[in-house]
């Protein structure tokens, strides 16, 4: 019997390699939880990927609320600070802990998330606030880093063949802004 698993998904690009990769060991059922994602075109094309890359691998998908304001709240105080740091920490947490709650709610043991496969994540990040997110729901967060073995890669080749939108930016306004700003810079 495969071990059940809920898998923070974050965007149809990773969810379709990350699925590929664990769909022959675990049981999984997709949580798409990013009150990060801005505009709200940006959230709604990432979700309808997302539904589309589910469909095709017939892995369930619940979404989460989308709650923009929580978002804000959890990044107070640090919309200044670079990508990659505290304001990260900070994203990672709030959506880890949906998950841990989620994961609880549908009475699985373990989540992780799909976001490890990003060049642009810390993995120790990403696996010390789903750990946290875990322990405080008393549910398993599975550390993975889907980066190694060309994972990134992977999943760049595989979402072309399934024709995916591949965003150039996480999805908060702010790394919008920075993204703007480095291709305003190249100009």
């Amino acid at each position: 019997m495969k071990k059940k698993l809920v898998l923070h998904i974050c965007c149809a690009a990773d969810q379709s390699w990350v699925v590929k990769t664990l769909n022959p060991d675990y049981d999984l059922h997709c949580f798409f939880c990013n009150p990060n994602i801005h505009p709200a075109e940006e959230y709604t094309r990432r979700l309808d990927d997302v539904k589309k890359v589910s469909r095709m691998v017939q892995v369930p998908l619940t979404e989460d609320s989308s709650n923009r304001e929580a978002w804000e709240k959890a990044v107070l105080g640090f919309e200044h600070t670079p990508e990659g740091g505290e304001r990260c920490m900070r994203c990672f947490l709030l959506r880890l802990r949906k998950t841990a709650l989620f994961c609880k709610e549908l009475g699985w043991p373990a989540f992780t998330t799909v976001m490890s496969i990003s060049p642009h994540k810390s993995t120790a990040m990403l696996d010390a606030a789903g750990a946290a997110a875990a322990k405080e729901y008393n549910v398993l967060y599975e550390p993975f880093n889907f980066k190694k073995n060309n994972g990134f890669l992977n999943s760049i080749r595989l979402s072309r063949e399934l024709d995916l939108y591949r965003q150039d930016y996480c999805g908060c306004s702010l790394s919008r802004i920075e993204r703007d700003n480095r291709l305003q810079n190249k100009k």
